[in-house]
């Protein structure tokens, strides 16, 4: 049986949201995968197993799990801790520390959730000082554009 193609619509957007009685950026990306959401799901939520769809990442290494460690170039590492999971809702959220982001607030929720016809897989970060949306939307684009690739 063909594999179905892959749609690809990417969205981002940045602005203000208030989160913990402050105003924060918030980015957002997305991508709608013709396949059902409990595949993506499997690739998308695997926290240890972003490598197989984030392009650009050098190295992974797990530990323990629920925190991860990237290199995402020479001398740029980030550490990254799962804070919560549903596999029922499709949801994950982790948050992001790296001395050179230099960010007071880095958190992002990866989702999906069922379409018509396949599903779309989403990933939010909220984001404080403001700057870093500017830096982080087009990598989750690129990001988002990656896991639909993963699945072409």
């Amino acid at each position: 049986m063909a594999t179905p193609p892959t749609m690809l619509r990417i969205a981002c957007r940045a602005g203000p949201v208030v989160c913990q009685d402050a105003v924060m950026a918030k980015t957002h990306a997305e991508t709608t995968i013709a396949r059902g959401a409990d595949e993506v799901w499997a690739v998308f939520g695997d926290f240890q197993g972003i490598k197989n769809w984030f392009p650009g990442l050098q190295n992974v290494k797990a530990e323990g799990e629920n925190v991860r460690i990237i290199e995402m170039g020479p001398g740029m590492e980030i550490t990254e801790t799962m804070i919560s999971r549903d596999d029922a809702q499709r949801t994950l959220t982790y948050t992001v520390a790296s001395p050179l982001l230099n960010a007071e607030k880095y958190e992002t929720t990866i989702a999906v959730r069922d379409t018509d016809g396949g599903c779309v897989a989403t990933m939010d970060a909220v984001l404080s000082p403001d700057s870093l949306a500017d830096l982080i939307g087009p990598v989750y684009e690129q990001a988002i554009a990656g896991l639909a690739a993963h699945f072409a």
